[in-house]
Formats: C-alpha cells, sequence, structure tokens
C-alpha cells in the first residue's frame, strides 16, 4: 500500500491541474496491483479512453447532478462524470478494496467534486434511489446464482456484472441513467434470460454500443471478451434504441454513424434474446427451429466424468464416440486419424444413457468466437451403429428434451447446408455475444420448412463437398422463392 501511494503522490506533484493525474493513477495502480488481488476481485481497471467514451453517453444536464460510481476501482468513471457534470454535482463511490477506495478518494479530490468513498461490498451497501447517473465497470465472473430484491420483486442472477448492474439501476431516480461497460453475454442464452426479462421491463434500452475487437478496450489487462456500453434510464422504453456495431476505442460517440431501431424489432422469442441489428429481410416469415418440430440439444457424455469408458481401439461392442475434432467439416468424420481424443467408448456407455440412436443428424460445435470465419459450424452425421456424442458438441434431431428422435438423411443434410450458410452466420453473430454457441438460441434459429430443405439437400450433395459460395446461392435462391 505503501509503495503504491507513494508512486501517486509522485505523480500528484507532476500533473496538478492537468485531468491526466486521474489516467496515470488508474495505470499506476494496474501496475502495481498484485494478482492475486485482482483475480479474487475480477479487477479490470477502465481505461481512460473506455471510460470518456461511457460518459459521453449521458445526456447532458444544465443542473447538478448526484452521481453513484459502483465498483469504483480508482476512480476513473466517476473522475469522469464529474468533469460532464455541471459545476455542484455530488459523487458517491463504493469499492471494496481499501487501496483502490483510497486511490478513489485522491482521484476525487484532485478533480474537485464533492464526493464519498465508501469502501464496502457493492452488493450489501446500502443505496437509496437517489442518484441520476450511475456509472460502472462492474467484475465479469459466474456465481452461483442468487435472488437480489428490487422494487418489482426477486431477479435471479448468474454472474457479478449483472448482479451490479441491478444494483445500480436500483439505485436511480425516477427518469435517472446508467451507463455500464459490461460483457455482451447477457443479451442471450438461458442463463440471463431473468435478468432480461426484469431489466426490460424496469427500464428503457436507450444505446448498445458493442466493441469491434474482444481485446482491444481493455488492452494493458489482457482481457479477452466480447465487451459494450450499455445506457439505460428508469423510465418507460423510448421509442428508438441506438445501436453502434464495431466501435473502437477512440471512437467518439458522439459523431460516430449508427442505426436507431425499436427494441421489439431487436428482440427474439420468448427468452427475449436482444440481438445488435434488425433482422435480415430474407429470414422475415420463417419458423424457428423448434416451431419446425426439430429440436437441438448437448451431446451427453461429460469426458472427465467417464474416462474409464474411454479407448482409443475398436474392441469388440464398442461404440463410435464424437468430439468437436470429428465434426470439423460438413460432413463428420470417424475414426479422426491422427487424434489424440479416445475415438470410442466400451458398453457401459448404455448404462450411463449416453448413447444415441441410429441415424442421421447436424452436430453443432459448441464453441467460436467472432474472429472465426464462421460461429456456427454444423456437421452432417448419418451412422448406421448407435454412438456418443462430447458435451462440446450440440446435435439436432426431431426429437424432445428427454426423447432423441434421429432425422432421416436428406432432412439432415438440408439442415446442415442452412446451418452452414452466411444468413445463419450473420444471423448468429447479431444474437450471440460469447464463444458458446447454446442449443436455446439455436431453438430460435429461423429456418425454411422442410420441403425447402430437402430441396437445399437435393441441389448441394454433401458429399460433393460445396463451397461457401454454392451454399449462399442456392439457399439464397431457395428463401428468396419462398418469400415471394
Amino acid at each position: 500500500m505503501t509503495i503504491l501511494m507513494n508512486a501517486v503522490l509522485q505523480l500528484k506533484v507532476q500533473y496538478i491541474g492537468c485531468m491526466g493525474l486521474v489516467a496515470e493513477i488508474r495505470d499506476t495502480a494496474l501496475a502495481s496491483l498484485p494478482p492475486a488481488r485482482k483475480a479474487e476481485f475480477e479487477q479490470y481497471l477502465t481505461p481512460e479512453s473506455v471510460a470518456r467514451q461511457a460518459v459521453s453517453l449521458f445526456t447532458p444536464a444544465v443542473n447538478p447532478v448526484r452521481i453513484l460510481d459502483l465498483g469504483a476501482g480508482t476512480g476513473i468513471l466517476g473522475a469522469e462524470t464529474a468533469a460532464f457534470s455541471a459545476q455542484g454535482s455530488s459523487l458517491t463511490a463504493v469499492e471494496i478494496d481499501g487501496q483502490l477506495a483510497a486511490l478513489a478518494h485522491l482521484t476525487f479530490e484532485h478533480v474537485g467534486v464533492t464526493h464519498q468513498v465508501v469502501c464496502d461490498n457493492a452488493l450489501s451497501v446500502l443505496l437509496d434511489p437517489v442518484f441520476d447517473r450511475v456509472i460502472l465497470n462492474p467484475p465479469y465472473k459466474k456465481i452461483t446464482p442468487i435472488s437480489l430484491a428490487t422494487e418489482s420483486g426477486y431477479v435471479s442472477v448468474s454472474n457479478l456484472y449483472t448482479a451490479f448492474l441491478v444494483r445500480a439501476v436500483c439505485a436511480l431516480r425516477p427518469g435517472g441513467e446508467c451507463v455500464a461497460i459490461i460483457p455482451r453475454s447477457w443479451m442471450n442464452g438461458e442463463y440471463f434470460a431473468p435478468f432480461r426479462q426484469w431489466l426490460f421491463s424496469v427500464c428503457s434500452i436507450d444505446v448498445i454500443a458493442v466493441y469491434g475487437s474482444r481485446q482491444d478496450h481493455f488492452k494493458d489487462s489482457s482481457v479477452l471478451q466480447e465487451i459494450m456500453l450499455l445506457k439505460v434510464s428508469k423510465r418507460r422504453q423510448c421509442p428508438i434504441v441506438s445501436v453502434y456495431n464495431g466501435i473502437a476505442p477512440l471512437d467518439d460517440l458522439r459523431s460516430k454513424g449508427h442505426r436507431d431501431a425499436m427494441l421489439n424489432d431487436l428482440l427474439v422469442g420468448s427468452s427475449r434474446i436482444l440481438r445488435i441489428q434488425v433482422q435480415d429481410a430474407l429470414l422475415a416469415g420463417l419458423p424457428t427451429l423448434a416451431e419446425s418440430g426439430l429440436w437441438v440439444s448437448t451431446g451427453k457424455l461429460v469426458w472427465f466424468r467417464n474416462r474409464d469408458i474411454l479407448l482409443n481401439e475398436p474392441v469388440k461392442d464398442v461404440l463410435p464416440l464424437y468430439w468437436s475434432d470429428n465434426a470439423s467439416s460438413l460432413e463428420a468424420t470417424h475414426p479422426m486419424m491422427g487424434s489424440r481424443r479416445e475415438q470410442w467408448v466400451d458398453a457401459k456407455a448404455y448404462e450411463r444413457h449416453v448413447v444415441l440412436p441410429v441415424g442421421s443428424y447436424c452436430l453443432v460445435n459448441r464453441f467460436s468466437s467472432k474472429e472465426q470465419s464462421r460461429r456456427v459450424m454444423p456437421s452432417l452425421l448419418s451412422s448406421t451403429v448407435p454412438f456418443v456424442v462430447d458435451n462440446k458438441l450440440n446435435y439436432v434431431h426431431q426429437g424432445t428434451s428427454r426423447n432423441t428422435i434421429p432425422l432421416d438423411r436428406e432432412l439432415a443434410a438440408g439442415v446442415t447446408l442452412w446451418l452452414s450458410s452466411s444468413l445463419v452466420d450473420n444471423w448468429y453473430r447479431e444474437v450471440s455475444g460469447s464463444t458458446q454457441v447454446n442449443a436455446t438460441d439455436l431453438r430460435e434459429l429461423p429456418i425454411p420448412p422442410r420441403h425447402a430443405l430437402l430441396d437445399i439437400a437435393r441441389r448441394l450433395p454433401i458429399e460433393d463437398k460445396p463451397s461457401h459460395e454454392d451454399v449462399d446461392r442456392v439457399i439464397t435462391t431457395v428463401v428468396e422463392r419462398l418469400n415471394r
């Protein structure tokens, strides 16, 4: 603590009267924090460029405002907000780390704002709903689901950042605004559905700004995460949501081009997935995969719980085992020559209820990133024997969550080709903000009727290894005909 404070006091001498001290305090703290402490509190201190972007989303106010910086770190977000606000504004900061709380106090003193720094846990400190502006860059960490009390009832959260955002919104006065620097993952997926439902019911979603790179925003913290700026206000939903897609940390958002959309045009399905772009007109009117009588399930084998049944060689009564490596092209391969993964399981797999029935399926890798050429990577599997699928794969069938029913081969091929198209890739990129390709999200995917999927399969035999260009050309033709 003494070394860090001495370093900051030296900076204070150099930067008297200069806002640059605020950024230098943050940079010095980041370089000095022990890795174990950063990991414990998930401390990713906000860079100055990102802080300025976030603050620029607040509506300019001519009158003094009450500001809350929740999980303040060194106070850079609160300081930037105060500098953007009218004279006479006041600031409350909450920070659990005593060293960072002390630095936040120095930061606010330098800015000259009336302030109070509370060294406490943001999830348990008492906060009255009196703030005009709340700003936060919360910790990003999965937690065991908890229920938080709000004015409108309890809301279940499964990540620290959504828990912080609930507290932030609850601290707003009616009409107050909140800007958060958070992962985009809350916008889709089943885990975040209760949080989405709650947020949409108590707030207006005003601005969504998604960074184009997963690492440029917090480059000096080695964060690899799809991050966004979210602005909400405590009022009924305003007619328009402003959407910025692909921003960079040095962009001036006040002059950057963006799209305006109605919130309902950005929502998908009963779980209210929030997309970052209005759906392609070619997909309008198509039923979802679930509405078409298809279902997506996740592979049943968790390998580390079943090490004892994994086999390298096909001895008597073995079953094929499919990993993501086996499903790396349009048609699944088994066995995968040269793979370091076991390609077989013994008959005990039946006792563990991980075996799938003979037939055809579309396998889909459960993990991909925005940097990859395709987010959805499907592969046709037609098996003449029962088999097992690792849980890093999803599979499309025509049963239910409890009962797997295979597809006929031609339909499975049509589904595979549809999922490999640019139309689907673009749809998924607009929907998903994490590296997971969730079964829940895929069930909401628009898909042509069965006769059209069969037509696609007949035009593009998978064994001929059609190119992406051929797939897109045929699928566009088929879908345009459906829309006539």
